[in-house]
């Protein structure tokens, strides 16, 4: 019979010091110190209490147990996943988390990683290398279990290289082009061309095209897709398609900006293809200030097909992705890395689609910008 480990205990506090003992601290956050002294047990013992309770006798892990409570004692992960090397948490890197693209993709991995019992740490870059590379870094620091990412460049070799220390990297709204890494996205060129072509059929013949800097793949996507379509219906893409480039992505003064040299063009432009759902909102709202009238004077197409798109008056046409979808695909194939070693990298790809609401309708030779009420 395996005799029971005697567990290590401290003489009894004289009655002043068990009643300082009894207060807890007036600053600052309890320790295991403190819980240990409290109990009268050794440091080891408290700590063997969280981390190994099979070492400790019953009383005395009741005893352990019932301080940790009444202090209010919360362990440090921190601490603890330095000793393990291990971590609950993952981390999502983003463009811009207060998008409700990012918001609602977000949801859907945090759903899947809280259903493992784990939480998720979001990262914002703005689109700027240097803002994601300091926060590769920390969450890297924070060994996190792994990193579902957009990236801010279209190189990912310090990707691969984050991933060849240990952590796991899966691509997020981005493909892998060597399938080096997991990815999960959805087909842009399509989706640039699906805005494009719904114009086009529509008798658009001139169309301006408020897009984020091409650096970023989907960008770059929407772009080529949207081309396609002018060459497709017959036209000049350079002729029929006029660019303007936001940089960084999140800048809405800058698409406000574009509405005005847009509206100075000789040449003006019946209709705007918006990057996403989020610049459109801001170029309605400048065209209203404006008083040119949505659809009758200029349409408008967003990219995304956020919760809100529907609630606009008029409610926007827009280039659905499945954002809660592509959240989920991707915590899916981060957590199947993560569990199993022989994972084979996985890519995903989602089609998007046009949803036609109120925002555009059929170029007329009458629709010719005047202030309303002219």
């Amino acid at each position: 019979m395996t005799p029971r480990r005697k567990e290590a205990t401290k003489p009894p506090a004289s009655p002043a010091r068990a009643a300082r003992m009894t207060r807890p601290a007036a600053v600052g956050r309890m320790t295991i110190r403190d819980v240990a002294e409290q109990a009268g047990v050794s440091l080891g013992t408290a700590s063997n209490v969280l981390n190994r309770p099979d070492r400790v006798a019953p009383a005395t892990r009741d005893r352990v147990l019932e301080v940790i409570e009444r202090l209010g004692f919360v362990r440090s992960s921190a601490a603890h996943q330095m000793r393990s090397g291990n971590s609950q948490c993952f981390g999502a890197v983003v463009l811009d988390a207060a998008n409700p693209f990012a918001t609602e993709t977000v949801r859907g991995l945090e759903d899947v990683v809280h259903e493992h019992g784990c939480a998720v740490y979001v990262c914002s870059t703005d689109g700027s290398p240097d803002r994601e590379a300091r926060y590769l870094r920390l969450l890297e620091e924070q060994r996190v279990q792994g990193i579902l990412i957009t990236p801010a460049t279209r190189g990912i070799r310090h990707l691969q290289t984050l991933r060849d220390r240990g952590t796991l990297v899966v691509l997020l709204d981005r493909r892998s082009a060597d399938g080096d890494l997991c990815s999960v996205s959805v087909d842009h060129a399509h989706g640039g061309e699906l805005a494009a072509r719904h114009l086009f059929e529509l008798g658009h013949r001139r169309i301006a095209f408020i897009n984020g800097p091409v650096h970023l793949s989907q960008c770059a996507e929407r772009r080529r897709g949207m081309r396609r379509a002018a060459r497709e219906a017959g036209f000049d893409a350079d002729d029929s398609i006029v660019e303007y480039t936001i940089d960084p992505i999140t800048s809405l003064e800058q698409a406000e900006r574009h509405v005005d040299e847009l509206l100075a063009l000789e040449d003006r432009p019946t209709a705007v293809v918006c990057v996403n759902d989020q610049i459109a909102f801001t170029v309605l709202r400048a065209l209203a200030q404006r008083r040119v009238r949505v659809p009758r004077d200029i349409s408008v197409v967003g990219y995304d097909d956020v919760e809100f798109a529907a609630m606009l008056t008029p409610a926007l046409t827009s280039i659905r992705q499945p954002k809660y979808e592509v959240g989920r695909a991707a915590a899916e194939l981060l957590l199947a890395e993560t569990l199993d070693p022989n994972h084979r990298h996985g890519d995903i790809r989602f089609e998007p689609e046009l949803i036609e609401r109120q925002s555009t309708t059929a170029r007329s030779r009458l629709n010719r910008y005047s202030p309303a009420g002219d």
